[in-house]
């Protein structure tokens, strides 16, 4: 079972593998970016390397991490018994009502722009989808659903000069 043994390492060469490919060739050729741009931000490549830098981060992060597990020396029977421990098993129903929740959150989350504005409408979606990703503390869930919209439309409204429709608060 060596991919059991080492199934981080491995993927974590294909992510930076891939992470490379994405920076050296297909970024270059597939984004044209205008000499004429003077803001850094604003650039059409800009967040797209931002974005492939972290996976290669990631990357090389998962391959030191399943070299150094890989180094423990468990058998294999341990470490299918520790993939097993990790997994998260759903009943086939309660996956399809999460993926159906998370859509039809996906179309509130569009009509509730129009009236609340897009500060509002992302907390109200945040918050959904935190529950639905299992959190249930709200120390965790009202300052993320809080701050992570509005620090993004300060973003894009100061640094970017993009508007962003603002609802029953314009």
């Amino acid at each position: 079972m060596f991919f059991a043994r080492f199934s981080d390492a491995i993927l974590g060469a294909v992510l930076t593998v891939g992470a490379v490919m994405m920076l050296l060739v297909i970024i270059p050729i597939s984004v044209q970016v205008p000499k004429s741009n003077k803001v850094l931000a604003m650039s059409p490549d800009f967040w797209i390397k931002i974005i492939v830098w972290f996976a290669l981060a990631l990357g090389a992060q998962l391959i030191f991490q399943g070299l150094r597990n890989a180094k423990v020396g468990l058998s294999e029977d341990d470490i299918a018994a520790i993939e097993e421990k990790q997994s998260h098993h759903h009943p086939m129903g309660r996956s399809m009502l999460m993926v159906l929740i998370a859509i039809a959150n996906l179309f509130l989350y569009y009509f509730l722009i129009q009236w609340f504005g897009m500060v509002l409408a992302s907390s109200i979606s945040a918050i959904t989808f935190i529950l639905l990703c299992g959190e249930r503390r709200v120390k965790i869930m009202v300052p993320l659903a809080v701050l992570l919209p509005v620090a993004l439309y300060y973003f894009f409204f100061k640094v970017a000069n993009i508007p962003m429709p603002l609802g029953i608060f314009s």
